[in-house]
């Protein structure tokens, strides 16, 4: 697993979207226990976490079971008329959430890697995406 962080290029008083990545190399690790942790300790700051595309596994239950206050956080998931694109701009844009989770598992979202990785916020807000390369 690699992580590392992406900064954009500074635009008129807007700063460069903090972009981590997790990759997964191998089916031997399982991602969503090794995020359990960190999600219930996001879920516990003043303003929302947001999840977009989460595992299906990923249940309420399964979240809440692992500390994670459902309370302050957001759950989106793409539809025929918000793509994971919109989505996770809305969510930038709207400057009430502290931490993005995106979940890329599709070759066809890459466009949402090289999206976010240009993106200038006017907010704290910072990304995680999680993706697959096995």
């Amino acid at each position: 697993m690699i992580a590392y962080n992406q900064f954009a290029q500074n635009d008129a008083g807007l700063k460069p979207l903090v972009l981590t990545e997790l990759i997964q190399h191998t089916s031997q690790v399982n991602l969503n226990t090794m995020l359990m942790p960190m999600l219930a300790a996001l879920s516990q700051k003043e303003s929302w976490l947001v999840m977009l595309e989460p595992p299906k596994s990923l249940t309420k239950q399964v979240l809440a079971d692992a500390g994670v206050d459902l309370k302050k956080v957001w759950i989106l998931r793409r539809d025929k008329r918000h793509g994971l694109d919109k989505l996770a701009q809305r969510a930038l844009q709207a400057g009430t959430c502290h931490t993005l989770i995106c979940w890329h598992n599709d070759p066809a979202d890459d466009a949402l890697v090289s999206q976010l990785k240009r993106t200038q916020i006017s907010s704290e807000t910072e990304c995680l995406l999680v993706r697959k390369k096995i």
